[in-house]
């Protein structure tokens, strides 16, 4: 008689994963790995370069002027291959023919400028309140003076001999001064010619 072998129970069968059942999706941080990788490198890198590109163009090619040559009233300077001032002027009372605003003032400015050999070239003056920083442009054109060859707004860089800037600016009654006029040389680099002036 021959003893049978033991029965093994057999071993249990695991459900086989149906061929149409969808794959495990990765998560949302490993699909867009690439992409949030790129957003760190590259928010950094334009905020960087869009604030260089507006501070130079603020202040690179010598766009703002920044550092002051401050002249005391009647005193002269050299600045950019020239030479400014004494600057002159005051409050021009007869306004007859000139279209002025109520309650205003209109301040008259002489600047004279002496190049050397070449002419220079400038932005037209600027006056400014001192205890403000209030500024005023010119206002020729606007109060109806024409514009003169003998009293120019602006330096004239073809132009090798002494002149004058001449400058009307309207200010408001209640501002009294004292100013300074700023004239910014075109090859001063960041500097400025800043005249103390009282009317």
């Amino acid at each position: 008689m021959t003893i049978p072998p033991p029965l093994v129970p057999p071993a249990p069968q695991e459900d086989p994963v149906p061929a149409d059942a969808p794959a495990k999706s990765r998560s949302w941080w490993r699909r867009n790995t690439l992409a949030l990788v790129a957003l760190v490198v590259l928010l950094p890198a334009t905020a960087v370069a869009v604030g260089w590109q507006e501070w130079y163009q603020y202040f690179g090619f010598a766009a703002r002027a920044v550092t002051p040559v401050v002249v005391a009233e009647g005193e002269t300077t050299d600045l950019a291959g020239a030479g400014w001032g004494p600057v002159r002027g005051g409050e021009i009372e007869e306004l007859s023919g000139l279209d002025v605003p109520p309650d205003t003032r209109l301040i008259a400015v002489g600047v004279p400028v002496d190049p050397d050999a070449e002419g220079i070239g400038c932005d037209t003056p600027t006056l400014v309140e001192q205890s403000t920083g209030r500024e005023w442009s010119p206002v020729r054109a606007e109060i109806g003076l024409d514009w003169s060859a003998d009293e120019p707004e602006t330096c004239l860089s073809e132009q090798d001999g002494a002149y004058e800037l001449i400058v009307p600016f309207v200010v408001p009654d209640e501002v009294e001064g004292p100013f300074w006029v700023d004239v910014r040389p075109y090859d001063a680099g960041g500097s400025f010619v800043r005249f103390e002036f009282e009317p």
